[in-house]
Parts: structure tokens; sequence; C-alpha cells
């Protein structure tokens, strides 16, 4: 491993919190219309643990000097990532930058905000926010379909299931109706195991979509990607939710399938230092983050007002469970030309 690439490993917890920082300061510029760079320290000074960005002066100063330093110091990195993904994401990110502030900028999909407002919930798991992870599921299973082209097919197998969907409460009766849509993947669990084990053990397996695609011949052997979403802050304890070796659904299926699965990895969450995050693709198997979801949305059809699943959620109104009265402003109308006698008559 080269110096830089050692240096950017050891520094990725680091860059962890400064994409968090750096996420911060876009929700505020789609809070109310821009942010400056500084606006993503906020819990940093909130806590007073600028600490991290302190700059060792070349003489004794006061405290007070040394906070506006590090402050200076904080704001100066979120700059930089913010200015990282605007070159990475070109005129696919949703922000303009502009000196030290950001404008934002509304995207055509809402996806890329829609990534951020689910990184940036207090809860994922109370109220209206418990729409966020299956609504993100379904997200990641129809950009995997995109991703695999014409003639791919998916199906969301995340718990729990919900009242918008026909997905099947029973372990058993999810993966029945999986084989009879993609073929293959036979129900025999090992011996000593339940034949239909009960939701309160058996709830998904790590598996929360998958995504196929066959050959006109019709015979077995179809390629298979089997799908984990981690939409929390602890996203990276979930890299062996679905283990290289299909072990946990193997136990179950009996064959899984005749061809050896892909696994991908999707989260909301932008994975900022690229040494980390090449060892997740090999942790994790594929993976997809906000930048690479936000640029397969942009080119996919799923448009601001595409609806998830049928289920008549759109990205806005999900959005609008984090971010408080979001609304997209919506393109002026175009003033007809005066014709010249009545331009002259309006002078």
């Amino acid at each position: 491993m080269s110096q830089k690439r050692s240096r950017e490993w050891e520094y990725r917890r680091q860059d962890e919190n400064l994409a968090v920082n750096a996420d911060q300061a876009e929700f505020a510029a789609i809070m109310y219309g821009s942010s400056n760079f500084e606006s993503g320290t906020y819990d940093e000074r909130l806590a007073g643990a600028l600490d991290d960005y302190e700059v060792v002066p070349p003489q004794p100063t006061t405290r007070w000097a040394n906070d506006d330093t590090a402050l200076d110091s904080a704001s100066s990195e979120v700059g930089n990532e913010i200015k990282r993904r605007k070159g990475v994401l070109g005129d696919k990110y949703p922000f303009d930058v502009k000196g030290n502030q950001i404008q934002y900028n509304p995207s055509k999909s809402l996806v890329y905000e829609f990534c951020l407002a689910i990184s940036l919930a207090a809860s994922l798991h109370t109220g209206e926010t418990k729409k966020l992870p299956i609504a993100f599921e379904r997200l990641a299973r129809d950009l995997t379909v995109f991703l695999l082209g014409t003639g791919a097919q998916g199906y969301r197998t995340g718990w729990p299931n919900d009242s918008l969907e026909d997905r099947p409460t029973k372990f058993k009766e999810l993966m029945g109706k999986l084989s009879a849509m993609a073929g293959e993947w036979n129900w025999s669990p090992e011996r000593g195991l339940p034949d239909d084990p009960s939701s309160r053990d058996i709830k998904d397996e790590g598996l929360d979509f998958v995504v196929w695609k066959g050959f006109v011949d019709q015979r077995g052997g179809r390629l298979f990607i089997l799908g984990q979403c981690a939409c929390g802050n602890d996203y990276q304890t979930k890299y062996a939710d679905i283990d290289p070796e299909f072990r946990k659904l193997k136990k179950w299926l009996r064959p899984l399938s005749h061809a050896t699965p892909m696994r991908v990895f999707t989260t909301p969450r932008h994975i900022p230092n690229d040494t980390y995050f090449k060892e997740v693709n090999e942790l994790a198997g594929l993976t997809l983050d906000r930048i690479r979801i936000t640029l397969l949305a942009e080119e996919s059809d799923l448009s601001r007002k595409h609806v998830l699943d049928n289920a008549k959620i759109p990205y806005e109104e999900l959005i609008k469970i984090v971010i408080s009265g979001f609304q997209v402003a919506q393109p002026k109308k175009k003033q007809r030309p005066q014709k010249a006698a009545a331009a002259r008559r309006s002078r």
C-alpha cells in the first residue's frame, strides 16, 4: 500500500465524521435555500469538539484565537468535501458552490435529497421514519434492475413487510414466491431445522432484495444479485449480513441457485475515503453508496414524480418525514412576449 493510500485508510474515521459535517451543510441549504460551510460544524461547536481541527500556532495565542483558527480549519475541510462531491457528481450534484456558500438546486430525481434525509434522520425505527428504510430497499432494488438492463427483474425481500406491497410475512412463503418468480431457490432446510420457521425466529436472513436476469433458453443458471441495505450510522457492522459463502441462506435453500450469486451492498450514506471504499467493496460486495445511487438514479427514468413500487409515496413526501415542510420550487412560467403596440402602451 502506497504512503498516500495508507494515510487515506488511517483517516477513514475522520473522513466519515467530515462526511456527516458536509451532510449537515447540505441539509441546511435545503432547509433555507443556501448555507455556508461553517454550518456543517454546528455539532462540533455545540459540543466544544473542534480539537481535531486545531492548528498549532507558531507562537502562544489566546484561547479564542485558537478556537477561531480551529473553526476556520473545520469550515475549510467541509468546503473541500463539498467541492469533492461536486467534482464527482458534476451537474447531478443538487447544490451550486459559490465561494464559501452552497445553494440548493433540486435534482431531477430527488434521490440525492432522499438519501441525505435518511442519513440525517434522528431515528429510522419509530413513527413515520419506519417508512424510510423500506423505501430505500425499493429504490436499491429498482436501481439494481436498471443496472442489469433489459430483461432484469427484482423483488424486495427485506423485513418487515408492509401493507403497500405483496410480501409474505413468513420466510418459507417468501422464498416460495421468489422461486415462483425467478426460478431456482429450492426450499430444502438442513436436517434439524423446521420446515416452516416462525417469523419470530427467521425474518429475512440479511437479504433485503433480489434482482435476477435469465436467458432466452429458460434453463437454470440465471444471474442473481443479492442485496443488503444499511441505512443507519452502524452500516459498517452490516458488511457480512449476506456472507460470501451464503451460509445463512443455504441452510434453508438447496440449491440456492446454480450459478454463484453476486452480492451488492447499498447505503444512503456517502463513503468519502476512496481507499476504504475499495475495501468495503471487497468486504461486502459491489458497493453502491449515495454517490453511485445518485448517478444511477439520474441516468434512469426515476424522475421526481416516480412512485415507489406503486405505493403512492413520492420521494418528496418521504423527504418531508425528515425535512419538515420540504417543497421543491416549481420552475417559473415564461411570460409571453408583448406585441409591439401593447409594449408601447405599457411604456
